[in-house]
């Protein structure tokens, strides 16, 4: 003779069991726990940055000396220098110079604003660059217009592949 039942001790089908949620929660740390290189990030094409800096506008080729080495040892110290010949006059000045680095996590690396008062349209900086790849120099102007230049660059050890 079976005995019935009893309602305390029948399973209720009311979704996942306490099993389940944790053998998918275990694997969601997997996926997390691996490496950023194991989901390769979409890269934006250059263009299409320059493009966004610029709102649409095409930038001119010219006007920027663009001092960057083309071959890097060290992707966490890259020393730039940038220069725009303008007369910084309130009619006739840079409004801001902006570094784009493709391939990196982040790739708008600074933007530098500047006035008449700046004097000159001269910048120095050290960036990071995360692999090898094109890197490209934006200025805005405040008679209305954009002028670029771009480098490409050789980079022996990679610098920010922890998307910081």
């Amino acid at each position: 003779m079976s005995s019935p039942i009893s309602p305390a001790c029948a399973r209720r089908d009311t979704g996942p069991s306490r099993r389940d949620l944790l053998a998918a929660s275990s694997g969601g740390l997997v996926l997390a726990a691996l490496p950023g290189a194991a989901f390769p990030a979409t890269q934006t094409p250059l263009a299409e940055l320059i493009a966004r800096v610029t709102e649409g506008a095409t930038p001119v080729r010219s006007g920027i000396v663009f001092d960057i080495p083309q071959l890097v040892e060290n992707g966490n110290s890259v020393d730039v220098a940038i220069g725009i010949d303008s007369p910084m006059t309130e009619e006739d000045h840079v409004r801001w110079i902006h570094v784009i680095a493709e391939k990196n996590p982040y790739p708008d690396v600074a933007r530098f604003h500047l006035s008449p008062r700046s004097g000159r349209a001269r910048i120095s900086a050290t960036l990071r660059l995360a692999t090898s790849q094109k890197v490209a120099v934006v200025a805005a102007l405040s008679r209305g217009g954009y002028i670029m230049s771009d480098a490409d660059i050789v980079v022996t050890l990679s610098a920010c592949i922890d998307g910081g």
